[in-house]
């Protein structure tokens, strides 16, 4: 195994024993399609990601592998996890690209100045007020990845997916 990708499986590892040390009320679920959004990250070229939940950082660790140039911005409202990602990031010389807005998500996105270029929700926020803020915050052409989008939107189609969804903003209207 490379020494990114053992950086990143350590990292997928802790956040696991993380979430078991504290059980069903622990909010960390590090998503094991982190290193593919790195991937759609990097293939896009992208310069400015949002991310809704950080936890203690395995998602963003693999979200800033994406490009040296990339900036993130994650929001955790837990100042405990929002401290043990602050402490990987340093530990892994990312901090200087990372920025952890200590906010609760609802309260901040309609703060946010837009345009991104990646938005990444698994939070679990209120989809169908927030749906439309996700959209205004990714940039025409830019790509949102969400989850659990079953059974919480109106008319949402059960041929869908329903663990995940990646929507790509048209970057013109018809």
């Amino acid at each position: 195994m490379n020494p990114a990708n053992q950086m990143h499986h350590d990292l997928f590892e802790r956040s696991l024993q993380h979430q078991a040390g504290h059980g069903n009320d622990c909010t960390v679920f590090p998503s094991p399609q982190a290193p593919l959004w790195a991937t759609i990250a990097s293939a896009m070229s992208v310069t400015r990601i949002l991310e809704i939940g950080c936890g203690i950082g395995y998602q963003t660790a693999c979200l800033a592998s994406a490009t040296a140039e990339c900036l993130i911005e994650t929001i955790e409202n837990d100042p405990v996890h929002a401290d043990l990602a602050q402490g990987e990031f340093e530990r892994l010389a990312l901090s200087d690209r990372i920025t952890i807005l200590r906010y609760d998500a609802e309260s901040l996105l309609p703060n946010l100045d837009a345009p991104y270029d990646l938005v990444i929700e698994d939070a679990g926020i209120d989809y169908d007020k927030w749906l439309p803020e996700l959209t205004r915050l990714t940039r025409p052409g830019g790509v949102l990845i969400t989850s659990n989008l079953a059974g919480k939107l109106p008319n949402w189609d059960p041929r869908l997916p329903t663990e995940a969804m990646m929507i790509v903003r048209p970057q013109f209207s018809y």
